[in-house]
Parts: C-alpha cells; structure tokens; sequence
C-alpha cells in the first residue's frame, strides 16, 4: 500500500526527534512501527474485542440501571406511530408513514 501523509506541529516534532537520536531511520519507518505499536496493544490476543465487550457491558448495565429508575421508555411500533402521529397503513405489503390528519387538528 502506498500512502502519502503529512504531520504538522507536535506529531511532525515527535517523528523528526525520533529520528534525529536514531531511534528510527526514517519517518517511514517510525509510522510503520506506530501501526506495529497500536497492533500490539489493541489487536493482539483479542484486546480489541475484549474491550469493546467491556464497553458494551457497562454501557448495557447503565441502560439496565436507567430502566429500573424509569428514566427510559420503550415503546412497541404501535405505541411508538401513535406518540409520533404518524398512521401504520397496513394496506401495503411494507409499513408507510404517513402523517395522522387527526391530531394535527388544533
């Protein structure tokens, strides 16, 4: 893969420090061992997968919580096209919206 990028102010600073005290022989190469860097911490032996599972579970638990103190609402379709004054046509194969003429009534 060929890639052009261009760094400004710190990243560009850091990239060309890396290099003038030998770390790295190019700025090519210094990208290539940040990809190989951020392979090691988020894509090695599932931490990737291991911490979006983690952010799915709290986010789930707080949902959980926020439902037990009622301060989230479902709604089935009907419910749902009722609360939005639209009218389920169940005339057709797929639902439609369509704006329900009675509650725009004033």
């Amino acid at each position: 893969m060929n890639l052009t990028v261009k760094f400004d102010g710190h990243v560009s600073d850091v990239i060309d420090r890396l290099v003038e005290k030998g770390v790295v022989a190019t700025k090519t190469e210094a990208l290539r061992l940040g990809v190989l860097r951020l392979e090691e911490e988020y894509l090695k032996d599932g931490e990737l997968e291991r911490r979006f599972d983690e952010k799915m579970a709290k986010e789930l638990n707080e949902l959980d919580k926020r439902i037990k103190e009622g301060k989230v609402k479902f709604y089935n379709q009907e419910e749902f096209y009722k609360k939005m004054g639209w009218k389920l046509q169940k005339s057709h194969r797929h639902p439609t919206l369509q704006k329900d003429k009675k509650r725009e009534k004033p």
